[in-house]
């Protein structure tokens, strides 16, 4: 009489087989994990930043610049944040852009600082990974030109 099951082989390639099959979900789950991970990051990065922008459109057009730079102004150049938990570094500068495109600069320019450049580059300090975000805008007077 033969004993009909599975020996002891068949078993041990089961195992293997569903153990491949695990790691594989299991590296799916965390490639998944650490990109949604990386796009809180940045989306907390990118909200810093438009509040940094929201606080320097609503400055009187003297005060944006940077404390002991030029334009000197009353944003702190380099600044420390803490948004969820995670930290992150925001570094700003501020220059004073005269345009060519209004026909006038140089030594005839009535106005010659046209607008004023603003980059504003976060770090995370706490994040594995994270690539620093530069956005650059601008902010000029009302009805300057």
């Amino acid at each position: 009489m033969r004993n009909r099951g599975f020996t002891f082989i068949e078993i041990i390639i089961a195992i293997a087989v569903f153990i491949i099959f695990a790691l594989g979900v299991y590296q799916g789950f965390t490639a998944i994990y650490a990109a949604i991970l990386a796009a809180h990051q940045k989306a907390l990065a990118a909200d810093l930043v438009n509040a940094r922008f929201e606080i320097l459109k609503n400055l009187p057009y003297s005060d944006v610049g940077t404390v002991g730079g030029d334009p000197v102004g009353v944003i702190d150049p380099d600044e420390t944040a803490v948004s969820d938990g995670l930290t992150f570094a925001l570094t700003t500068t501020i220059e004073n852009v005269d345009d060519t495109f209004d026909g006038v600069s140089g030594a005839g320019d009535a106005f010659p600082r046209d607008y004023k450049l603003v980059e504003i580059q976060v770090d995370c300090t706490s994040c594995k990974n994270f690539s620093p975000i530069t956005i650059t805008g601008r902010i000029a007077p009302a009805n300057l030109e």
